[in-house]
């Protein structure tokens, strides 16, 4: 029996050894079974509530217009656009097209379930996708993300490539990799977990036909995000300041600004300022 990802990850290491210093690789880590599946899917988009931008259709980074793989659905009188067009996503995949499904948190109950206890464990933001991807294709070009990677093989096999180098792994994320010289390549299989510390950059290609994975991004607080919620929380507990501006010069608006600032952050511990930065992260993530 399959212990809970969670637990998986704290038995292996990944929130202490691993963590922001490199990448790892869990054989056999998880049960596919637990998690969506490729015939789940088929069964969203035949019948469903599913709706755009809940799924979306990437082929090499590209991404189609929305009217090429949704339909508009007469419900009760109103015509109401963004529903999937199964047909048409199929003839996008077979011509090479990766099916994408955004924020499972929302809407599935047991993806909701691991956001849920990853973010118990660590001090970070969770947001879950699924990428359905046709054979010999990849979904997205070489890419890094601003964030730490979880990625869970369900179905068929996906070959990754790593470029960790010198000067490859940066905060931000973006599309400036040089692919050149892969530093790690290999397959993940059914039931593979594979960890990536924040800002690796790497790229995967479907392998002897399709290939379904489960990612989950683990945000940290960055420092906009920390000093947004250090004036969030100076001006939650400064009513004054907050709403009492407008009598005051420019001059000593900004003083007083200032003042608060350096000592409210002189005096804010640091799980609460944490902790608001996370509430606000959370809310915008799934």
């Amino acid at each position: 029996m399959h212990t809970s990802l969670v637990e998986t990850l704290r038995g292996e290491g990944i929130f202490a050894d691993a963590w922001n210093k490199e990448f790892r690789i869990l054989r056999g880590a998880v049960d596919p079974a637990g998690h969506l599946s490729s015939a789940v899917i088929e069964q969203k988009l035949d019948a469903s509530l599913l709706r755009w931008p809940y799924f979306s259709v990437l082929r090499q980074g590209a991404v189609p217009p929305e009217s090429a793989y949704t339909r508009t659905r007469d419900v009760i009188g109103h015509q109401r656009p963004g529903f999937p067009d199964a047909a048409a996503i199929h003839r996008l995949m077979a011509a090479g097209g990766t099916l994408k499904l955004n924020q499972l948190a929302d809407w599935h109950r047991p993806t909701r379930t691991v956001v849920e206890q990853l973010q118990a464990a660590a001090p970070v933001a969770v947001a879950s996708y699924v990428f359905w991807t046709p054979p010999e294709s990849r979904g997205m070009l070489p890419h890094r993300d601003a964030a730490h990677v979880l990625a869970l093989q369900l179905e068929g096999r996906k070959e990754w490539q790593l470029y960790a180098g010198t000067g490859q792994v940066r905060a931000g994320a973006g599309l400036d990799v040089d692919t050149a010289r892969p530093t790690h390549t290999f397959v993940l299989e059914p039931g593979d977990v594979l960890y990536l510390p924040h800002g690796w950059p790497h790229d995967a290609v479907a392998r002897d036909g399709d290939s379904l994975h489960l990612t989950f991004t683990l945000t940290e607080p960055t420092p906009d995000d920390l000093l947004e919620a250090l004036g969030r929380h100076l001006l939650d507990a400064d009513a004054d300041l907050a709403h009492r501006f407008h009598a005051t010069t420019l001059e000593q608006r900004t003083e007083n600004v200032r003042t608060a600032l350096l000592e409210h952050a002189a005096h804010l511990d640091d799980a609460t300022w944490a902790h608001t930065a996370l509430t606000a992260m959370r809310e915008v993530r799934g």
